[in-house]
């Protein structure tokens, strides 16, 4: 089959895994004071680890300027210790919302001058008639709604604030407010819109003119296609391990798999399934390797493929590719380690053996603990890069999530196609690349690492290691599967999951084909 042909089809096929973004991950989280998972000074969503641009939140103006001072309504709050109901004309943003000229990231409320603090009543106030509202006047009536999420963010804690009972706005806090305007129609004329907030304290004895700015914040982008890679012309990755810039293929098809891997393939956590009902499991494509983390335990899996054995040299840059699902089982109480690459060369780089530049390195995958299904991110893994290198500053590595559109954040009982790239550092500069997709798609890249001030260390093996924790130890078994694994000199891609050509394939599959 001719292999542009090949191409297009895969495009065509791989449209999936959209599904997973097509609700808003990118709103700021109320969250409460006792988990501490919510909008704060440095983060939008804590719990998540999103961050804000800016600390202290991201706003938009009404010319659109990025942190811009241009308000769409300005109210002097004077300190007259008058508890009342204050208002801001909010007509021009709430008809920017209702028609889709922006999405509904709520009010961001911020002290453009004068003086003072200013204390209103939350959502969680326990007088309805006191807490915010948007009054929005249409074509149709009057409807009155209340905040569906309010929160102040305050620079001297970095302790999210989400459900106290009151909203604070001062020369240093601000108060974001969201309100739900599903309810009205796009093609609504829109009269007026009302911003309603109750003060009930205020100090200083000043005036402040606090502002209304569109909240602007999030990691998302533009919709894009997966993009293909040397398993585009391979579909179902049959013939693969033949491709001259293959390294290895494992798709775990027989008992025998663990001869592809220079150590590890033996442990009681690993098994071979081609049907885990109990657990939601649906292959991928035939068998996949059930990876198994034991209740009271941490390891789940450490194989590796040793360059130097495998091949007889190491090299300075390498991809990997590998397909993983979270089991329905998938529960952590502590974050851990993932897949990666590695030159530990066993002195340094894991286990609380700091990097130095001389010593070795580590570039392990990672996972989080889940946010709770009140969450934008709810119930999704995070992931992201677990990193010993030599710029480190404490005796564990340093987490790096992939956050780019949010694509980091796995499902469960959902196959994800994860890809890395790593290529060594010059010794001594910070040019080292690391780079991850998921689903054809980058979700991670940073290109100012430092591993090695020597050329004495290179890639020595890809680490399939899975551990729970740090010291915690997991409190129920979990599992996770993996398929269709490839280590490559060349950017690999997702699965083409077009119908295999008649012809059949240069090689059988699970075939490692070692090229120096």
């Amino acid at each position: 089959m001719n292999k542009l042909l090949l191409m297009i089809i895969f495009l065509v096929m791989s449209v999936v895994n959209l599904n997973a973004q097509q609700f808003d991950k990118g709103q700021w989280v109320e969250g409460t004071q006792s988990a501490d998972d919510g909008a704060t000074r440095d983060y939008y969503n804590r719990v998540a680890q999103l961050s804000w641009v800016t600390q202290m939140g991201d706003w938009r103006d009404a010319n659109n300027i990025a942190q811009g001072n241009t308000a769409y309504s300005i109210t002097p709050l004077i300190d007259d210790d008058t508890p009342a109901y204050v208002e801001w004309d909010v007509t021009a943003l709430a008809k920017e919302w209702i028609n889709d000229t922006h999405p509904n990231k709520g009010v961001f409320l911020h002290r453009v001058s004068g003086s003072g603090t200013f204390n209103f009543y939350s959502r969680e106030h326990t007088d309805p008639a006191r807490r915010p509202e948007l009054v929005v006047v249409t074509s149709g009536g009057t409807v009155t709604l209340p905040a569906e999420a309010d929160v102040y963010l305050d620079p001297s804690t970095y302790q999210c604030m989400g459900d106290s009972d009151t909203l604070r706005i001062s020369d240093t806090r601000n108060a974001l407010l969201r309100f739900n305007l599903s309810g009205i129609a796009s093609d609504t004329t829109v009269t007026s819109a009302t911003l309603r907030l109750y003060v009930y304290a205020e100090y200083g004895g000043g005036t402040l003119n606090a502002s209304v700015f569109r909240c602007n914040h999030g990691h998302g982008l533009p919709a894009s296609d997966p993009i293909p890679g040397i398993a585009a012309a391979y579909p179902s990755d049959l013939g693969i391990a033949a491709h001259p810039d293959a390294y290895l293929f494992s798709d775990f098809e027989t008992d025998s798999w663990g001869v592809d891997w220079t150590f590890g393939s033996d442990a009681a956590t690993l098994d071979r399934v081609l049907s885990d009902p109990g657990r939601l499991f649906e292959p991928l494509n035939g068998s996949a390797l059930r990876v198994k983390i034991t209740e009271g335990g941490h390891y789940g899996m450490s194989v590796g493929f040793d360059f130097a054995e495998e091949v007889g040299s190491e090299p300075e840059e390498i991809y990997f590719r590998y397909y993983l699902r979270f089991s329905d089982d998938w529960e952590t109480v502590y974050g851990g380690k993932m897949l990666g690459i590695s030159g530990t060369y066993g002195r340094a780089g894991w286990g609380g053996r700091p990097s130095n530049g001389t010593n070795g390195w580590s570039a392990r995958g990672s996972f989080n603990v889940m946010p709770s299904s009140g969450n934008p991110l709810g119930d999704t893994v995070p992931m992201g890069h677990y990193v010993y290198h030599t710029d480190m500053e404490g005796t564990y590595g340093d987490i790096d999530l992939w956050q780019k559109d949010y694509r980091g954040y796995l499902e469960k009982n959902r196959w994800y196609c994860i890809e890395q790239y790593l290529q060594m550092n010059t010794p001594g500069q910070n040019d080292g690349i690391l780079r991850a997709w998921v689903d054809g798609r980058l979700a991670y890249e940073r290109t100012d690492w430092r591993w090695r001030d020597t050329t004495d260390l290179k890639i020595e093996r890809i680490w399939m290691n899975v551990y729970h924790g740090g010291s915690a130890s997991a409190t129920q078994d979990a599992h996770l599967y993996m398929d269709n694994v490839v280590i490559a000199r060349q950017y690999i891609g997702p699965l083409n999951t077009a119908p295999p050509d008649t012809t059949p394939p240069s090689r059988p599959k699970n075939l490692t084909v070692i090229r120096p």
